[in-house]
């Protein structure tokens, strides 16, 4: 305080038979916070306050010297397990419930967030629509999936919408903080749930595939994958077969695929059945192999 400057005070009491007069500056500002506060919570304005404690059940948040609490569900939008970066640090918040009898006042972070988030989700559902193709970085990958950030706004990349070939999971393709060219392919006007995919940049290579590829004959292929039972053989982009156990060799039956094979190898391999339908394609490369029996029956 300096000498001469003017402050507001709460008059306490006046001692008579000592002539002084009693009164507070802290409980002035604490009356003028709370009217603030009745204020912020009609409007629903945003106020700034600090983090100053942990009690049970939440936090203590101090307004201008009105202390408020802060419950655990509402400090942000996702479950935290450490909260020291927010602790004494201005931070912004939303009154949700003001009890005058009892003196308490309510406040939440997490609404702030979720406004921020919805304003944000609005701005880029602005700019977008379905059947444009933008960048996202990828967020969090799943099993069944990967969830993208579109400057600022979330959406959905689906596994069966990451490729035509066959993904077993999201984190085969995908890793978190890579950035990604997508499809939006669909935005729901109620939720606002953006789903995009990468897939349908490509023409779907299964279109016409008995067109373009004919039973019994031999093709280039490069291998992808070994598996137990067998071995995944590219064809072309996003157009896989599956090579069985069982036509690997001619001389081992059933060997496993990579004792004979090895991903990135190129081989050649004959189509002995289509299903555009399934998205199913079977090949053989010992077929396309001289059988050694048949050899062994001429010599």
């Amino acid at each position: 305080l300096k000498i001469g400057s003017k402050i507001d005070v709460y008059l306490e009491r006046i001692e008579t038979y000592k002539g002084e007069i009693l009164v507070s500056r802290e409980k002035a500002r604490r009356m003028s916070s709370w009217k603030k506060m009745e204020k912020a919570f009609q409007t629903q304005e945003e106020v700034e306050g600090m983090i100053t404690s942990r009690i049970k059940g939440g936090m203590v948040v101090n307004v201008d010297s009105c202390l408020c609490f802060l419950p655990g569900s509402q400090v942000d939008t996702k479950p935290l397990k450490n909260f020291d970066h927010l602790m004494n640090v201005p931070l912004k918040f939303l009154c949700v419930k003001l009890d005058k009898v009892r003196g308490n006042i309510v406040v939440s972070r997490r609404a702030i967030l979720e406004k921020s988030k919805n304003e944000d989700l609005k701005k880029v559902l602005e700019k977008i629509k379905e059947g444009d193709i933008v960048e996202g970085q990828v967020k969090a990958v799943l099993d069944w999936g990967a969830f993208l950030d579109l400057s600022g706004a979330d959406a959905l990349l689906h596994c069966s919408d990451l490729s035509y070939s066959r993904v077993k999971k999201a984190s085969d393709l995908l890793s978190v903080g890579q950035t990604v060219k997508v499809k939006i392919i669909k935005i729901d006007p109620e939720t606002k749930r953006i789903s995009c995919g990468i897939k349908q940049m490509h023409t779907n290579p299964y279109e016409d595939l008995e067109k373009k590829y004919k039973i019994n004959k031999i093709y280039k292929g490069v291998v992808t994958k070994c598996v137990e039972y067998g071995a995944f053989v590219k064809l072309e982009e996003g157009l896989e077969g599956l090579v069985h156990q069982s036509e690997i060799s001619w001389a081992k039956k059933n060997v496993q695929s990579n004792k004979i094979l090895s991903p990135s190898q190129e081989i050649n391999v004959k189509i002995i059945e289509l299903d555009s339908e399934k998205k199913r394609i079977s090949l053989s490369y010992k077929q396309t192999l001289e059988n050694p029996w048949d050899s062994f029956l001429k010599k």
